[in-house]
This record gives C-alpha cells, sequence and structure tokens, in this order.
C-alpha cells in the first residue's frame, strides 16, 4: 500500500513558517521539523523553496477568483448585497486558508521577482476590475454616493481588507461572519455617504494652518 501523501501537512507548515519568518529566513529545515519529517522528504514534492512559496500562495489566489466569479455572476442581488458577500467571501477565505492567504500578501515583492508570478498579477487585476466595477455599479444605480471615483474607492475598499493580514485571527464561521459583516457595515457607511462628506468638504473654506515645530532630540 503506497505512503499517505504529507503534501496537505507541508504545504500549511510552509505556511506557518513563512509567516511566522518571511520567505528569507524561513527555511526548509524549519518547514520539515513542523511537519515531522526530514528536509529531503520535502523534494519528493518541491525543488526549492521559492517554489513551495508559489504552492502556500496559489490555494488562496485560486479559491478567491472561483467565488469572486460566483459572485459577479449573480447580478439578480443588490450591490450592497453582492459588496456584503464579497468581504464575506474574503473573511471566509482568510479563514480556510490561514494563514497562506496573508502569506501572499505578505510577500508580494518577492513574488514579483520570479517568472511564475505573471498568473498572480494576472489574478490580482481580474480582482481588483470586479471591485470596481461593483463600485461604480453601485455608484451609477443610486446605492452609493462615492466620495472619490471607483477606481479610488475600490482601492480603499481591498486596502483595508487586506490590512488584517495584520490582526485577523480566526474565530469560528459565526465570528468571522460577525467581523465581516461589521466592516461591511463601516464601508457601507463611508460609500452611502461619501458624496454628502465630498460636498460638505468642498463647501469649506481652505484655511492655511501654519506648521507644527517639533522638537527631535539627538
Amino acid at each position: 500500500m503506497p505512503r499517505p501523501s504529507r503534501w496537505p501537512e507541508i504545504l500549511h507548515a510552509a505556511g506557518e513558517e513563512f509567516r511566522d519568518h518571511g520567505y528569507e529566513n524561513a527555511t526548509l529545515e524549519g518547514i520539515a521539523a513542523r511537519v515531522g519529517i526530514l528536509k529531503g522528504s520535502i523534494y519528493n514534492y518541491v525543488a526549492s523553496k521559492e517554489e513551495l512559496l508559489l504552492a502556500v500562495v496559489e490555494g488562496p489566489a485560486t479559491a478567491l477568483l472561483a467565488e469572486l466569479d460566483r459572485l459577479r455572476a449573480e447580478s439578480d442581488s443588490g450591490v450592497a448585497v453582492r459588496l456584503r458577500e464579497l468581504v464575506r467571501m474574503q473573511v471566509r477565505i482568510f479563514s480556510e486558508y490561514h494563514p497562506a492567504a496573508f502569506v501572499y500578501l505578505q510577500h508580494l515583492g518577492h513574488l514579483e521577482q520570479s517568472p511564475r508570478f505573471a498568473t498572480f498579477r494576472q489574478m490580482d487585476r481580474r480582482y481588483m476590475s470586479a471591485v470596481e466595477a461593483l463600485i461604480a455599479e453601485g455608484a451609477a444605480s443610486g446605492e452609493f454616493s462615492l466620495a472619490a471615483e471607483p477606481r479610488i474607492v475600490a482601492r480603499a475598499l481591498v486596502g483595508m481588507i487586506d490590512w488584517m493580514q495584520h490582526w485577523f485571527v480566526p474565530r469560528g464561521t459565526e465570528e468571522d461572519l460577525r467581523l465581516a459583516d461589521q466592516m461591511v457595515a463601516l464601508a457601507l457607511g463611508g460609500l452611502a455617504a461619501g458624496g454628502s462628506m465630498r460636498a460638505m468638504l468642498g463647501a469649506l473654506p481652505d484655511v492655511s494652518v501654519p506648521p507644527i515645530a517639533v522638537d527631535v532630540p539627538r
């Protein structure tokens, strides 16, 4: 009988190692120790540490785009409803692929140096285009009153979600959904009232503020 594959364990251990130590300081020895195998056993699955990093981040990136395509197909729902599902979906993937999803966000700089990163760059563009299209649809339908153009709003929203890499810890389905809805409520408050706030700020007099002197210790 063939031995069971250790690949799922290796992927999870690699995600933890990259998350805890960063790509440069992570080692195959450390990953192997987390699994309880010899370093050489990892080479039965991948040829290098970079290939292992790419394998770690591929799962959450692929899952995100698959869910995003499904969400875009549900055009019968209002934009606010789909935006809620978008954030819920993102938080669910952060939880299901923890910590691999955050390894992707933290190592974009290194991934960009890899010839294989073109695939991930294309995924990023598809994701951002979908979010921007959703925001633009909400503005066109009157659901949203934007403080800025859809491109800027989409990037601000995605930035808020991506920042979760610094503090998010999975706490179970119910708690994670509650967190996602709290973030949606925060975003929708700005999307619904952004145009009014922009108009109010535009009506305020432009007051020059004198620079504040700060003593910097030597």
